[in-house]
């Protein structure tokens, strides 16, 4: 069996047992100590299997940091732009529709768990392995379109936001050809999505 393909299995072998495992057992911990918990497993199962072809390698990681910085500060500025411009037609602009403020807690454990280590995760997962698999086998339109439905849909709720995030994931990935562009854009689209609406001027 093709490596990347055992270690996608892996992987949702692994989220399925935690998610059993939490329902069955009335775990009563903190959902993002659990949710940290499964990511540094899941983590551990791709870079021990599959660290060669999970798209972690990358001729300058500096470079591509560059890129993901200048993607986000480019993506974030359309859609406060588009935000902006939405408040001519809908009351309190579009955000305000998509977005909701988020009550945490715990700001430190949200930031490392759902802003760094969930999306770096994610990165390796959806783009690094499920992506490549089907770029194998797929053209490049039908492969972005696929990751980007399975990125969507692996977080419970097919919402706009998680399948544009899937879209421009997989084709910063596809162009980059590793996960660190994609993983800064993720990084600074989930904080955004945590903080914008608490300062955003107009909200």
């Amino acid at each position: 069996m093709d490596r990347r393909f055992s270690v996608i299995i892996a992987v949702l072998g692994c989220e399925i047992l935690f998610r059993l495992a939490y329902q069955a057992f009335d775990l009563r911990m903190d959902p993002l100590i659990y949710t940290l918990s499964a990511r540094l497993f899941e983590l551990f199962v791709i870079l021990d299997y599959a660290y060669a072809i999970s798209g972690i390698r990358a001729r300058s990681i500096r470079t591509e940091v560059i890129v993901g910085v200048a993607v986000s500060c480019a993506v974030g500025a359309a859609v406060l732009t588009a935000d902006l411009a939405s408040r001519l037609a809908v009351t309190g602009g579009i955000l305000k529709m998509i977005l909701g403020r988020q009550e945490v807690q715990n700001p430190l454990l949200f930031f490392l768990v759902a802003c760094l280590i969930g999306p770096f995760v994610e990165e390796l997962f959806f783009r690094g392995l499920f992506y490549s698999w089907l770029r194998q086998r797929l053209p490049v339109p039908v492969s972005v379109l696929l990751s980007a439905l399975a990125f969507a849909g692996m977080h419970g709720v097919m919402s706009p936001v998680q399948l544009i995030g899937g879209l421009l994931f997989a084709v910063l990935f596809e162009w980059r050809k590793n996960i660190w562009a994609p993983y800064i854009v993720h990084v600074a689209a989930n904080t955004g999505i945590w903080i914008v609406p608490w300062i955003h001027p107009l909200w």
